[in-house]
């Protein structure tokens, strides 16, 4: 069986006709709205400090995640916002591997990364006070999904605290030694027992790119 990646993409949402184009040999694709924190001081000192972002999600086998991360670090090259990124998917159901036929592609090695992928879910209005936070504990940026909890309901008795329904989802990449200090902040701004009711873990990353401005041809 193959070896599968969850093959990730923050990007601008002008980028979106380019990665669809990059991602042609994928299969499975979806596509988020999201909002960005960008780290420009000079930003910041505007008000502008959040973008607007599109997260794209994409099973692909490993090879190709190499592939693909690879060709879009060789492509962009002009300054920009974005990041790329592979989680290893530990199983997979047996029509994902056998709808991928990749005979014909080019064994490409990349060097595995050190960063981790946290991710944060919180009530909804709470993402500003997670990602003050993980600034102050060395974060640069992360990404705002927002979301929906499941049977509520339940959740409330087990837990026994009013969990909202709307939810915050807050994606951060961090370097292995911040990443700790970055969730020990998070929790204590925004837990489980705080107004936020917020929940942190983090998963590792295999591979990751950081995105260049693609110049958009007509």
């Amino acid at each position: 069986m193959k070896e599968f990646q969850l093959l990730c993409f923050i990007m601008e949402p002008d980028e979106e006709k380019y990665f669809s184009k990059v991602l042609k040999k994928a299969k499975y694709k979806f596509i988020m709205n999201a909002t960005g924190t960008a780290s420009s001081s000079l930003l910041e000192y505007f008000g502008l400090e959040e973008v607007d972002k599109k997260v794209v999600l994409s099973i692909v086998p490993k090879l190709l995640a190499i592939n693909i991360l690879n060709e879009v670090k060789e492509e962009l090259k002009e300054p920009g916002t974005g990041i790329g990124f592979s989680i290893p998917v530990s199983s997979s159901v047996k029509y994902i591997s056998e709808s991928y036929k990749l005979r014909n592609m080019e064994d490409v090695q990349m060097e595995k990364a050190s960063e981790h992928l946290i991710i944060t879910i919180a009530n909804e209005g709470y993402s500003q006070d997670i990602m003050k936070a993980a600034k102050k504990s060395g974060a640069t940026g992360g990404t705002l999904v927002n979301g929906r909890g499941l049977d509520t309901e339940k959740m409330i008795k087990f837990l026994g605290i009013t969990i909202e329904q709307e939810k915050d989802v807050v994606l951060i990449i961090a370097e292995s030694e911040k990443k700790t200090k970055i969730m020990n902040a998070i929790v204590h701004e925004c837990g489980i027992k705080s107004a936020g009711a917020g929940i942190c873990f983090s998963v590792p990353v295999d591979y990751v790119v950081g995105l260049n401005k693609h110049i958009l041809e007509n």
